[in-house]
């Protein structure tokens, strides 16, 4: 629970006072009931948190404790593919019966649901030892074609928003296709030290890139705005090594 508690509190310190700097918030409006919620910002309908992303931690939570951190539940990890293939039929056909969002009355970890699959993903491949396939660079070179196809096939999509494009199965395929796309790729690469750093440092760059894009967008005009979110991981690089030898735990690492 620390390694999730402790960064989002610390992270929405920074931008409450990012937000008193800028004068989108004033000292008044921190003695308001408002603002528990927006620091404990566990379900829809609250305002916006202080901590951007929050509902990906919450449903991460939901995960964890689902299989495994409840011993009592962990048995359920031998299930996981029933399980999934339950979640994405329902997942599917969701605005035919009660939805997420009134099953768990708005509540972020209700999210666990339609990331359930994805997560169940990662043990699928872990349990069955999978190794990318090498594909040859014309084949890579076909799929990095598919990844940008896909999106324009299905649509918008976000967990967030409890949208999956023509439906939450196409949703799932095309994104697990993507993650396998991906990760082919990635083993084409040699191991970049960028990306190691990023990778741990996750609940930084959720937790910063708001006021990061907020601060730029301040000395940039409005035509840059599109490619300020390329500025935030080259910003973030040298917090997240300082915080990761100096305290792991704003990280989110026990």
């Amino acid at each position: 629970m620390l390694s999730f508690a402790v960064p989002v509190a610390f992270f929405s310190i920074i931008n409450i006072a990012f937000l008193l700097l800028t004068g989108s918030i004033c000292i008044e409006n921190l003695f308001s009931k408002d603002v528990f919620f927006r620091l404990f910002h566990y379900r829809y309908g609250l305002g916006e948190g202080f901590y951007c992303g929050d509902w990906f931690l919450w449903a991460l939570l939901g995960l964890r404790l689902f299989y495994g951190d409840i011993s009592y539940l962990s048995a359920l990890r031998k299930y996981y593919i029933p399980i999934v293939v339950s979640v994405i039929v329902y997942m599917s056909l969701e605005s035919h019966f009660l939805t997420i969002d009134t099953i768990f009355r708005g509540a972020y970890v209700g999210r666990l649901v339609p990331a359930m699959p994805f997560f169940c993903l990662g043990f699928f491949l872990k349990d069955n030892s999978w190794k990318p396939w090498g594909f040859s660079v014309y084949t890579l070179l076909a799929l990095s074609g598919l990844l940008l196809v896909m999106p324009i096939i299905n649509g918008n999509t976000s967990i967030n928003s409890n949208i999956y494009g023509i439906s939450y199965s196409v949703f799932f395929v095309f994104a697990s296709i993507s993650s396998v796309i991906l990760f082919e790729l990635s083993n084409c690469l040699p191991a970049l030290r960028f990306v190691t750093v990023i990778s741990n440092g996750t609940l930084l760059v959720l937790g910063l890139h708001i006021p990061i894009m907020k601060f730029l967008d301040m000395f940039f005009p409005s035509c840059f705005h599109e490619f300020l979110p390329l500025a935030v991981l080259p910003i973030c690089y040298f917090p997240i090594v300082f915080l990761y030898k100096k305290c792991p735990l704003l990280l989110g690492k026990i």
